[in-house]
């Protein structure tokens, strides 16, 4: 038998190499947290050139990544104009489901009356560096909602990166009694949040991000965060600063995805408390520091319509699962649940207006839970896998080990009473 040549020995050894090269990176991954911010605005991109196919409704924010935009949608209520607009009835039914890393899968439902987090830190969802919320705004039928992932590399200097996530969460739950979305009230009013904005998620976000900056509890770290209000008139208003995001579903398609922000490749925009002795020691080593505003967040308004399905999710869903991914769950569960109908001549999926929508916290953990099993698969490339390969040029195979978080919303319309398909 001839001895091996350098060649034999080096295939021979390939899968060995390979399995070497990619246990390293994994490593690496967790060293350097900034490996870990790899999002997925390229992949997103490219998907937007081939809308017409998937039903998307895009509005790309602006090139200027200080400034702000508002994105309308164009398509217009069926039959609906301004005036009955106000006196329609828009309800919303809510479930978060979280999943952390080494955790087991959390669902749970709640009426959009009812607040995650209380403030207490004893009550906190073990969701990781991922938080959430959702409350009804004062003396309203509006619904605020939100997402927010804490930045990871707090950790790498001994700063607990879930204090700064969750007490932005839960600032901004408490803050919502002192919302109001009468425009025309007061400012000054002592019950209520005193903003230079009028924008209702930018003002939740600004309040909460001062509230925790002035009350000097949370001494260090950062996050995204996406944050919208739904109206009882059936507008729903966004802020997104970061990668974290938001989906509109509407009979059977997407119609709208945000984009995320970054300063570049993997560096998402994120609301950041820096201590004085960090700021110094960067500008002494060329190091940056990433502390953005609330005022930096893309801002967009939407009209729902009944039988929509909203997504607020960070980035654990969003570097695990396609847009398509997503859009095939929530068809399969909206139309098992009777929620959907598709009409037997055209396929046209449309939304029901026989009976209330059931159903919205089994999507919110199938969500999840598909985000997971694509998080753990060693073999299949999701959007993170995807762009580590394209952009960084490494060898990464799989999905990506993150912290996941989902809320789902289900958008109810009431007249005299009764469901309506159609507004």
């Amino acid at each position: 038998m001839p001895a091996p040549t350098r060649f034999s020995l080096l295939v021979a050894a390939y899968p060995t190499i390979t399995a070497a090269l990619l246990f390293a990176f994994r490593r690496l991954q967790y060293q350097y947290p900034i490996l870990d911010r790899i999002i997925t605005h390229q992949t997103q991109a490219r998907l937007f050139q081939h809308n017409a196919a998937a039903g998307l409704a895009i509005t790309a924010p602006t090139t200027n990544a200080a400034a702000q935009y508002t994105a309308q949608i164009s398509q217009s209520a069926t039959g609906a104009s301004g005036a009955s607009m106000a006196t329609n009835n828009f309800q919303y039914s809510i479930s978060p489901s979280y999943h952390a890393k080494d955790r087991h899968l959390v669902a749970r439902k709640y009426s959009g009356s009812v607040a995650a987090n209380s403030g207490k830190r004893t009550t906190r969802p073990a969701s990781g560096e991922d938080s959430f919320f959702f409350n009804k705004i004062r003396e309203s039928e509006s619904v605020a909602l939100g997402v927010i992932d804490g930045v990871g590399g707090w950790n790498e200097i001994g700063v607990d990166a879930t204090d700064f996530s969750h007490s932005l969460a839960e600032a901004m739950a408490e803050l919502t009694a002192k919302l109001s979305t009468d425009t025309s009230a007061k400012s000054d009013e002592s019950n209520s949040i005193v903003s230079k904005f009028s924008f209702p998620p930018l003002v939740l976000l600004d309040a909460a991000y001062n509230a925790i900056r002035n009350s000097g509890k949370v001494k260090a770290g950062g996050s995204t965060a996406c944050v919208g209000v739904a109206h009882g008139n059936g507008t729903l208003q966004a802020a997104n600063l970061g990668d974290s995001g938001f989906f509109i579903f509407r009979d059977g398609k997407i119609h709208y995805m945000s984009i995320p922000q970054t300063h570049y490749f993997n560096a998402p925009y994120q609301l950041a408390i820096i201590p004085q002795k960090i700021i110094e020691q960067n500008a002494r080593y060329g190091g940056k520091n990433f502390d953005d505003k609330p005022s930096d967040a893309n801002l967009s308004t939407h009209k729902l319509k009944h039988g929509d399905v909203v997504l607020f999710c960070t980035d654990g869903v969003l570097d695990n699962l396609l847009p398509s991914d997503c859009l095939r769950i929530v068809n399969e569960e909206m139309i098992s649940q009777g929620n959907w109908i598709v009409d037997r001549r055209s396929g046209d999926i449309q939304a029901s207006g026989e009976r209330q929508y059931s159903g919205v916290d089994s999507l919110a953990k199938r969500l999840v839970s598909a985000a997971f099993k694509a998080s753990i698969d060693p073999k299949t490339d999701g959007p993170f896998a995807m762009e580590a390969q394209r952009q960084m040029k490494v060898l990464y195979k799989g999905g990506k080990p993150d912290d996941i978080t989902a809320l789902v919303m289900f958008v109810h319309q009431h007249i005299g009473g009764k469901t309506q398909e159609k507004l």
